[in-house]
C-alpha cells in the first residue's frame, strides 16, 4: 500500500494511507507525491486516489442492507423485502393508498357505450377487451346492488371493489383502442396517398 504525502494549506504533510487521505480533507485539486511518482500530482490525476473516492461514493450510494441478529426479525426482514420486490415488479414501488370507501358507494362511470363505438369506429380487437370490461363492470355493480337488498347472499362490497376495478380497465382498453384506431387510420391514409 502506497503512502502519500499532500500539500495542505501550503505545507506538506503526511504520510498518509489512502483512508487518512480523505480524513485530512484531501480534495481532487490538492496535490500529492508518493514513492515513484516523479512529481507531485493533484489528487485527481492519481488513479488509486480516484479508485479510492469512487469506491467511497459508491459505497455511499449503495449501503448494504444491515439484518437483524434474531431468526424472527430476520425472517420478516426477508418477507417485507419480498413484498417490496412484488410491489415494485407490479409497477408499485411505494406502499398503496388505502382505498377510499366513500368512492365504493356510487356506481363507476359507465363505459358501454363508448365501448362499442370504438369497437365499431376503431380498432376491434382491442375494443372487444374494452366492450368485456365494461360489460363486467355492469355485471358486479349489479351483483353488488342484489346483495345490499337482501335478494341473494355475498360480500357487496367486493363486487363494489371489483365493478370499479373492471370500469378503470374498461376505460384503459378504451383509450387504448382509439389510439390504435388512429395509427390504423394514418397508415391506412398514408398508404393510399
Amino acid at each position: 500500500m502506497a503512502l502519500y504525502f499532500a500539500m495542505i494549506d501550503g505545507e506538506q504533510k503526511g504520510p498518509f494511507t489512502l483512508d487518512e487521505l480523505h480524513e485530512e480533507g484531501v480534495r481532487p485539486g490538492t496535490y500529492v507525491w508518493a514513492k515513484g511518482m516523479d512529481d507531485w500530482k493533484k489528487a485527481d490525476d492519481v488513479a488509486d486516489i480516484c479508485r479510492y473516492y469512487r469506491q467511497r461514493i459508491f459505497d455511499r450510494m449503495h449501503p448494504s442492507p444491515k439484518y437483524p441478529e434474531n431468526e424472527s426479525n430476520v425472517q420478516a426482514s426477508r418477507e417485507e423485502f419480498d413484498e417490496q420486490k412484488i410491489r415494485g415488479l407490479r409497477g408499485y414501488p411505494f406502499p398503496m393508498p388505502e382505498e377510499d370507501p366513500s368512492r365504493l358507494q356510487n356506481p363507476p362511470m359507465p363505459t358501454l357505450g363508448v365501448a362499442i363505438a370504438v369497437l365499431l369506429l376503431c380498432f376491434p380487437p382491442t375494443g372487444a377487451i374494452a366492450l368485456y370490461f365494461s360489460i363486467m363492470a355492469r355485471k358486479e355493480w349489479d351483483k353488488s346492488v342484489e346483495i345490499s337488498e337482501g335478494k341473494v347472499e355475498g360480500d357487496a362490497d367486493k363486487f363494489r371493489r371489483d365493478a370499479h376495478n373492471s370500469a378503470r380497465l374498461a376505460k384503459m382498453w378504451i383509450g387504448i383502442t382509439f389510439f390504435l384506431g388512429l395509427i390504423f387510420y394514418a397508415f391506412m391514409v398514408s398508404m393510399v396517398g
